[in-house]
This record gives structure tokens, C-alpha cells and sequence, in this order.
């Protein structure tokens, strides 16, 4: 088996940042040979936003599936994203619309970097599905870069310039992704910026995706799904289930949360009622879902992001006990369940990820 090493996330002085710069486009323009530049090869985890009620707050990352990415300089007037893999021609290779390449235009605008790039990004992985996969490209794009040139960035920066490549520039999915764990985004009241807040995921919890085949309207689509406004009895048990929610993890009190996850009174009955998880998947549909998974398997259901993918969490070490005792355990059934309630409603299940939450975040594999 082959050890990662995460990269130090080691701040580093504004003063020095555009000497770096510097010093490193000079040597690459003062030699008239050229110059084979070294690869920065990086994978990036994806993750399941909202995670509950956490509306653009909560998100945490996955050991599985990851973005791999490879970066290499290149002269000024060249940025070339080359995509690869089982769902290349599901993703564009524009720079201009790819989240890699915005997000890399946005980080050489930050730091006035005068180079261009090739970008290769590995696609085995369906994009739009609610996994987040934009947010990893991003912040394995701008962790390539920042290597690149021997910036040391800290991770909550790295997230920060991804996040320019996110509709509205939201930040849950590029935390999970650049720090690992499970991640809280607020403001900070004092000074505006934002604040990541990463807790551990509790070892023995588990995750399995089901990516049912049904096409979803862009994550900027549905957002404007949401109304502008909710109830103060909505408010209330939000932040009820929110506070909850977090309490549980960083307790590492796997029983709670599951026992609170699955149930938001906003966002998912909204998209849910306007389809954006599939016809046919209505709130009553999702709560006798939720219900049902709980009470029979234990397990809890939350929609991953905007959809439609379906994020099923359960206990390892109770799904183990139930397979050495009668040879199935919890999450398999529930898996089967969930097909068989999509397939009612005339929906496929297209793959399953039988994964666990990824207390890294994206790793750099070879670097300068």
C-alpha cells in the first residue's frame, strides 16, 4: 500500500510572496532552452455538502471517490485542461467554464503570476451529481499552483480562491475538500472573513452514495430554488438540528447524529417539491424514505449538495456485527432499498459508493 504525505500548512509573508513569484518567472524566462517543467501530481477528495440542515455551513469530505489531478507551467499565452477518463466528455475542457480554470485564473490574478499551465484532471467520477466534484478540481488546481511555485498557502487559503469558482462563491464544498474532515463555514463578526472550523469525523462512521441515473439543472439552477425567506418555527428547528449536528461530531456520538441528520425543514423539501431530484421525488416520497431507512437499518439519509445524489450514514462496527450475524448487515439492504424506492418512480440506480468520511483533504502526491 502506498503512504500519502499531506503537504504543512504553513502560513507564508506577503512581503516575500511576490519575491517568489518573481524569482521563479525570471528563471524560467532567462533561459533560452527549454526547460522540462516538473509535474505536481495531487488528488482532491470529494464531499457531501449541507450535510443535514447546514445549508452553505456544513460539508464534509470522502475517502472516496477522489479528483486526480497533474500541473505542469507553462508560457504565458497557454492554459490547456486536458480531461481524461470515464466521464471525460461530461466535463468541459474550457478554461474559462472548467472550475480548475477558474479557479487558477483566479489564484494567478491574486499573486500576478504571468504563466500559463497544462492541467490534467483524471474524470472516473460522474460529474453533477452532487459530490462536489467542482469544488475538489478547484482546490486541487490551486494547490498544484501554489506548489508550483513554492508558495506555502494555508489550506483555509487555498479554499478561499477555489471557492471564486463556486456559484456565489460558496465555500462548503472547498473546505471539505481542501481540509479534510467534517467543516463549519461562518462569518467572523469581527472582521467579515470567513471561518473554517474542521472537527474530526468519528472513525466508526460510514457513507455509501447512490448516484441514481437522473440528470441534475446546475447547483446555480438550484439555488434559486429556495425561498428567500422561512419560518420562525423553521429557524428554530434548524438550528436546533444544526447545533445538534455538530455537538454529535465533535463528541463523536455517531447515535445522535444519525438520529438528527437526515431531517431539515428547508432546503430539501423546497428542491424537492420544485424536482430537483427527479420526478417523483417529493417531500412525502423523501420523509417516508428517511423514515423507513432509519427505523429498519438504523441508517440516515441526507440528499448530498444539490442532488440528486442520496448519502446513506450509518455505524461500521454495527454493520459489521450485522453481517457476522447473519451475513448481510445494515447498509447493503438499505442500499437495496433505496433502488427499489427509486425504481417505483422510474429511476436507476447509475453507481455506489461504499466509502467513509476522509479526515484529509486533498493530498499532494509528488511535488518541485
Amino acid at each position: 500500500m502506498v503512504k500519502y504525505r499531506r503537504a504543512d500548512a504553513c502560513g507564508i509573508t506577503l512581503p516575500n510572496l511576490q519575491k517568489a513569484i518573481t524569482k521563479r518567472s525570471d528563471l524560467i524566462s532567462a533561459s533560452k532552452s527549454p526547460i522540462k517543467q516538473p509535474v505536481v501530481y495531487v488528488s482532491s477528495p470529494a464531499s457531501v455538502a449541507n450535510f443535514g440542515v447546514g445549508f452553505d455551513v456544513h460539508s464534509i469530505a470522502l475517502e472516496e471517490p477522489q479528483i486526480q489531478l497533474w500541473f505542469k507551467s507553462a508560457p504565458q499565452n497557454i492554459r490547456e485542461i486536458r480531461i481524461k477518463g470515464r466521464y471525460a466528455s461530461d466535463t468541459t475542457a474550457d478554461p474559462d467554464l472548467n472550475a480548475s480554470g477558474q479557479a487558477l485564473t483566479a489564484f494567478y490574478k491574486e499573486f500576478d503570476v504571468a504563466q500559463g499551465y497544462v492541467l490534467t484532471i483524471q474524470a472516473n467520477t460522474p460529474p453533477k451529481v452532487g459530490l462536489g466534484l467542482s469544488g475538489a478540481e478547484a482546490v486541487g488546481a490551486v494547490l498544484c499552483a501554489a506548489v508550483t511555485l513554492g508558495l506555502d498557502l494555508s489550506r483555509e487559503e487555498v479554499a478561499r480562491i477555489a471557492a471564486k469558482a463556486e456559484p456565489m462563491q460558496h465555500m462548503d464544498n472547498v473546505a471539505a475538500s481542501a481540509l479534510g474532515g467534517f467543516n463549519v463555514v461562518a462569518s467572523n463578526p469581527v472582521n467579515g472573513k470567513l471561518r473554517i472550523t474542521t472537527i474530526p469525523p468519528p472513525l466508526d462512521l460510514g457513507a455509501a452514495i447512490v448516484v441514481p441515473n437522473v440528470t441534475k439543472q446546475s447547483t446555480m439552477i438550484n439555488r434559486q430554488l429556495l425561498p428567500n425567506t422561512t419560518s420562525r418555527e423553521n429557524y428554530v428547528e434548524s438550528m436546533g438540528y444544526a447545533s445538534t449536528i455538530t455537538a454529535a461530531l465533535a463528541g463523536q456520538d455517531i447515535d445522535t447524529l444519525l438520529e438528527t441528520i437526515p431531517w431539515d425543514p428547508f432546503v430539501e423539501p423546497a428542491r424537492a417539491a420544485a424536482g430537483a431530484y427527479g420526478n417523483g421525488v417529493t417531500p412525502r416520497f423523501l420523509q417516508d424514505l428517511k423514515h423507513e431507512l432509519f427505523s429498519k437499518f438504523h441508517v440516515a439519509e441526507t440528499m448530498s449538495g444539490a442532488g440528486p445524489s442520496h448519502a446513506l450514514w450509518y455505524s461500521i462496527s454495527e454493520d459489521q456485527a450485522g453481517r457476522a450475524a447473519n451475513g448481510v448487515g445494515l447498509i447493503k439492504p438499505a442500499v437495496d432499498l433505496i433502488s427499489s424506492r427509486l425504481a417505483t418512480i422510474g429511476h436507476s440506480v447509475r453507481q455506489v459508493y461504499i466509502t467513509r468520511p476522509s479526515a484529509k483533504g486533498a493530498t499532494i502526491h509528488n511535488s518541485l
